[in-house]
């Protein structure tokens, strides 16, 4: 692992790229919940399996060379910390500690990214090849809506149907839509943004299928929570259009996108509804309590949330851990029987809520210290950067906020995309800090 360096402080031959080979191929499979997953009591990912690889090469380039440490790396330690220290606060211990040490994992899978990916010639290769796993599995699940058609029925890991047999809901290797939307949303959001800022990190037409592909697997996986996000990210035009005439002045570009997408939405519906009827199409609102409908997706979020709460009302000092929230709230229903299969229905999906049950009221505090400053910095940061690079930054930081805002409302925070997601910006985060800024002042880059 012989490391070069040039004058400009840029690392050549590091012997790092069969790790980093790993690293990528964890992202393109850190969605894979139903596929290449290993059972052994816990269910162990392949993206973890593929991770041990970069980790492993991280951690002796570290001992060798100089360590780079991750944005807002002491605050996630602090939390880490606050977690491991909680594990026996449950009636499943074996669960605590299997999931205590998961987030260990993914503690290191950012450490070993920010190592790995030093310069901003392999962030950016980084960056480029974390959009086209987002396109492998968004165009795996166009695939899966069309392969009913082919005669496949559930061959291709389906796992619901709006009409059995014939008229899939995506949930591409996810366990449902919901956590198929859920981790394809921050690859729509990286896209649209840079779109919209007109980045070069892609040629413009390919950066436009990448999002058309995305894109429309993201509306017809039919996730309701999904396509909401879609919208509120859409809503910035109207709203930015109406700020302009609020000053007196008409903003022509925000008008023309707003009237585009009006448009757009009105001809959607109006085909919709003249193709199939506007009955037929009623079945979209299940679970949501409108048009006369059931309510029960939005009762199980809700009294799930309420129970995660009341574990922290229950004891506000002393956390649950991850791993020992299901089995307290399975716990709170009369439930005593408890294996691994059995608390799944009882997680505390809202992740927020569950972060401050299982780290109580002084342990939160460093893991809100986290989420601001990886939210906050990069901001700040891309102010001072050139171009392309702020673009990259901003357009990662905001996928990240509108990840933790999807995850209030499902799962639970030790998703390995999320951490993934982390991995990427912090390397991002530390290699345009480093090299970044520098190259600005001396107009190089």
């Amino acid at each position: 692992m012989r490391e070069v360096s040039n004058s400009m402080g840029y690392v050549k031959n590091d012997g790092l790229d069969f790790a980093r080979a790993f690293f990528i191929a964890a992202a393109f499979t850190s969605s894979f919940d139903i596929f290449l997953v290993f059972k052994i009591g816990f269910n162990f990912r392949v993206s973890q399996i593929l991770l041990l690889i970069p980790i492993g090469f991280a951690i002796v380039k570290a001992v060798h060379h100089r360590v780079i440490w991750p944005l807002a790396f002491g605050w996630l330690v602090l939390w880490t910390i606050f977690i491991i220290a909680f594990v026996p606060n449950t009636s499943f211990l074996v669960r605590s500690m299997g999931y205590a040490a998961w987030l260990v994992f993914d503690v290191f899978d950012i450490f070993a990214c920010v190592q790995l990916f030093p310069t901003p010639t392999k962030v950016l290769s980084l960056v480029r090849w974390y959009v086209y796993s987002f396109v492998f599995v968004a165009t795996f699940g166009l695939v899966q809506f069309v392969s009913p058609l082919a005669g496949l029925g559930d061959t291709l890991l389906v796992t619901q149907w709006w009409i059995p047999d014939i008229l899939p809901r995506i949930n591409g290797f996810s366990y449902e839509p919901s956590f198929f939307s859920t981790y394809l949303l921050m690859g729509w959001v990286v896209c649209a943004y840079l779109m919209e800022s007109k980045a070069t990190l892609f040629a413009r037409t390919h950066l436009q299928f990448y999002f058309f592909i995305i894109s429309l697997s993201l509306v017809l996986c039919s996730s309701r929570m999904g396509i909401l996000m879609m919208l509120i990210w859409y809503s910035q035009y109207p709203l930015r259009f109406i700020g302009y005439l609020a000053t007196g002045s008409v903003h022509k570009r925000f008008a023309r996108i707003s009237l585009i997408l009006f448009g757009m939405a009105m001809l959607l519906i109006g085909v919709v509804i003249y193709s199939v009827g506007f009955d037929e199409i009623l079945f979209l609102f299940d679970g949501i309590g409108i048009f006369g409908r059931a309510s029960h997706s939005v009762d199980i979020r809700t009294d799930s949330m309420m129970d995660t709460l009341s574990l922290f009302m229950n004891s506000p000092f002393v956390g649950y851990s991850l791993g020992g929230i299901g089995p307290a709230i399975a716990e709170m229903h009369g439930v005593t029987n408890i294996d691994f299969e059995t608390v799944k229905v009882f997680e505390g999906n809202s992740i927020f809520m569950e972060v401050l049950a299982a780290s109580g009221i002084f342990g939160v505090i460093p893991f809100v210290m986290f989420v601001l400053h990886i939210v906050r910095k990069p901001f700040l940061l891309a102010r001072r950067l050139t171009s392309e690079q702020s673009k990259i930054l901003v357009a990662l930081t905001l996928s990240l906020i509108f990840e933790f805002a999807i995850l209030q409302f499902n799962q639970v925070i030790l998703r390995p995309y999320l951490w993934m997601h982390i991995a990427v910006l912090a390397a991002c985060y530390s290699t345009f800090k480093l090299h970044g800024c520098v190259a600005m002042e001396k107009g190089i880059a």
